[in-house]
């Protein structure tokens, strides 16, 4: 490996102890070539690919909102009090989102991220096809809501998928500093796939409707009715467009060298960050050029006797290998961490965010809603029910109308906070300690859910039902500054190559169980009867989820990056020349930023030089803060090296006659809620 290094650097003209490697650690000196150009052409068309899947996976998951009432109204079917058609829909779509994380996540790991990267988005383009075509059949004789719900869980499957293998290739082909943004900017998707999903859908409403001549004041069934057909089998059908063209660029992406790394195939990593820093062909290294390469032939071996192995042997052989990871230096502590504040935050953000026209025309009322005296659906006919009229303040709206109401009270509502949050934290992420913030993050939405929850019975049905309007999009614009993106993030961050499509896939399919469980509530107990108090009950109950999120954030979920003012190494720039990186490192923007730590350093140390643990962070709470002889403390804590396996259950008792000194939490300091300095 160095051998190559050495010709890497003839080849590029540079110095060798520009590139920051340490040539015993093979993941290290990848990721040192990765971090040489920064943001460079080849790490944003990953971007791009990464983004636009899911863009894809976005868009699809918000749609039914849109096109839930366009269901029941052209295909009407009496109900229970417990079930709708909208709530079946998805709850299938979110059990097969949640098998398709399991699934995939563990495939990544397994066989590597191109050799399934790609195939969730043919899983979600033949899926998406299939629920266009859709239908009753003739006569009836077949159910159409049967066909959606089978096409909507391929669909899941295809879109579960997407959560760990666009975030961990955002991940692994980008530069320790450019980290955050890159998956900030891939996470993004999800916002304007949510608004896409939401305008779209008006704007081929009004075109359809008005090449096919609907009027809005339209009431007759026979002639509303084909056209609405038409109108939602187009807004879900679109959703494949983005699919196919990602599915198309994902074949130029390579495999991440990190996985590469892994695999100890370390010509094809070589080759593989050759796409950023391109060498010459005489360049290239062979197997003969360093020892690692050599070593690493001997894998064929040790894979056939795996392969000999029966399944249930390998299966108990991968668990235990798990389990020893994760038990070793508190490691499960991440990954519960993870999981349950995804699960907390789903709880909250799809409660106000998922299957909402009724919701959003509930906090619209300003005056007690009438009686409806006109039909204008056969649903309401032959079921005395019209699910698809969601607006209690205009009982005889006509299907175009509701439509076009919903997308319009979503763009409001709900895009009005959620892309400008998504937005203002892609230019502050480099700024922003990622656990601590997430953490304070988590407690401001619980002052704005108590806030909320204990004025909506007041506001409600009033003209001050602006005030809840307001707050409603002031958690959204909440959400996706702070838990939202940092849930998505740090599953990217926190584990090891080798298990991170795993438990990114374990995190993200919490918080999908987190959507189940919400959805579930609030159908079968909220949305019944006179809901106004039940609504505000459960805003009320958000308020101790989010708390506790906060809390669990706190004791168990290490931070990636290293504190502000560390005095470390140069890391090259993003697109900048040497001279202007030098002349800008000292002012008061970069001294601002925080530095990530690699990939690696996570992997190896998740909770270096913290405090991680309930019973520990309890403790300090009631512990004196110690002052003296600071200076001295963070000159040995900035010493330590970085291979440091001291583990994260001894770190307090490290001698006996050692003293334990912490500090106050800052949240300005990446690492202020847990340091820990040992003298």
């Amino acid at each position: 490996m160095g051998g190559y290094f050495s010709s890497l650097d003839a080849a590029t003209g540079r110095v060798a102890d520009e590139i920051e490697c340490d040539l015993h650690d093979p993941e290290r000196a990848v990721q040192s070539v990765i971090d040489y150009p920064g943001l460079d052409k080849f790490q944003w068309k990953v971007w791009w690919v990464a983004a636009s899947g899911f863009f894809t996976t976005s868009y699809s998951i918000f749609a039914v909102n849109v096109i839930s009432p366009a269901l029941s109204y052209v295909y009407p079917e009496c109900t229970h009090w417990w079930s709708t058609n909208s709530l079946v829909i998805n709850l299938t779509t979110l059990t097969g989102t949640m098998i398709g994380m399991l699934i995939f996540g563990h495939l990544a790991d397994r066989y590597g991220r191109k050799a399934v990267y790609g195939l969730e988005l043919s899983i979600v383009v033949v899926a998406t096809v299939g629920m266009t075509t859709a239908s009753s059949g003739h006569l009836n004789s077949m159910n159409v809501y049967g066909w959606i719900g089978f096409w909507r869980a391929m669909l899941g499957i295809g879109l579960g998928a997407e959560y760990p293998l666009s975030t961990i290739i955002a991940a692994e082909w980008s530069s320790t500093k450019s980290r955050g943004r890159m998956i900030a900017a891939v996470f993004l998707m999800q916002s304007l796939g949510q608004f896409a999903a939401y305008a779209f859908g008006l704007a081929i409403l009004r075109g359809i409707s008005i090449r096919l001549g609907l009027s809005p004041d339209e009431t007759d069934y026979d002639v509303a009715s084909p056209v609405i057909d038409v109108v939602w089998r187009t807004i879900i059908g679109i959703g494949a467009v983005p699919a196919l063209i990602s599915l198309f660029l994902r074949r130029i992406i390579p495999e991440t060298p990190h996985y590469l790394v892994e695999k100890g195939e370390l010509v094809n990593a070589v080759a593989a960050v050759g796409r950023v820093l391109p060498l010459d062909a005489a360049l290239q290294p062979t197997n003969h050029s360093y020892p690692m390469a050599q070593s690493s032939s001997k894998r064929p071996i040790s894979n056939l006797r795996t392969r000999q192995k029966s399944r249930w042997e390998s299966i108990v052989d991968y668990m235990r290998e798990l389990k020893e990871h994760l038990a070793e230096k508190g490691r499960w502590r991440a990954l519960l961490g993870v999981m349950a504040t995804w699960w907390l935050l789903d709880l909250a953000y799809y409660g106000l965010g998922l299957d909402n026209p009724k919701l959003i025309s509930t906090i619209w009322l300003s005056d007690a809603p009438p009686q409806s005296n006109v039909s204008t659906s056969l649903g309401e006919l032959a079921c005395n029910n019209v699910p698809w009229r969601a607006d209690p303040a205009r009982p005889n709206i006509t299907i175009y109308e509701m439509l076009q109401q919903d997308s319009i009270r979503n763009i409001m509502t709900i895009s009005s906070g959620a892309l400008p949050g998504s937005i203002v934290i892609l230019f502050a992420v480099d700024y922003l300690p990622r656990t601590t913030w997430m953490g304070w993050m988590f407690v401001a939405l619980a002052a704005l859910f108590a806030i909320n929850g204990g004025t909506f019975s007041v506001n409600f049905e009033t003209d001050k039902h602006a005030l809840t309007m307001t707050l409603y999009v002031l958690a959204q614009f909440v959400f996706n500054l702070g838990p939202n993106i940092m849930t998505f993030m740090l599953p990217a961050e926190l584990f090891a190559t080798k298990y991170r499509g795993t438990f990114y896939g374990v995190a993200a399919a919490s918080g999908k169980l987190g959507v189940i469980t919400i959805l579930l509530l609030t159908n079968l107990v909220v949305y019944t009867g006179d809901y106004s108090h039940k609504f505000a009950a459960l805003l009320l109950g958000f308020c101790p989820a989010m708390l506790l999120g906060a809390f669990i954030t706190w004791v168990w979920i290490p931070e990636v990056q290293y504190p502000r003012g560390r005095d470390d190494t140069f890391e090259g720039g993003d697109d900048v020349s040497e001279a202007r990186v030098e002349l800008e490192i000292s002012t008061f923007r970069q001294k601002l930023k925080l530095r990530n730590r690699p990939l690696a350093d996570i992997a190896q140390n998740p909770g270096d030089g913290q405090i991680l643990g309930m019973r520990r962070n309890i403790a300090r709470l009631f512990r004196p803060a110690r002052s003296h002889n600071t200076d001295r403390i963070r000159r040995r804590h900035a010493e330590g090296t970085r291979g440091d396996s001291m583990d994260q259950q001894d770190v307090m008792y490290y001698d006996h006659e050692q003293v334990v000194e912490m500090e106050e939490a800052d949240i300005g300091d990446g690492l202020g809620m847990r340091h820990i300095h040992c003298r």
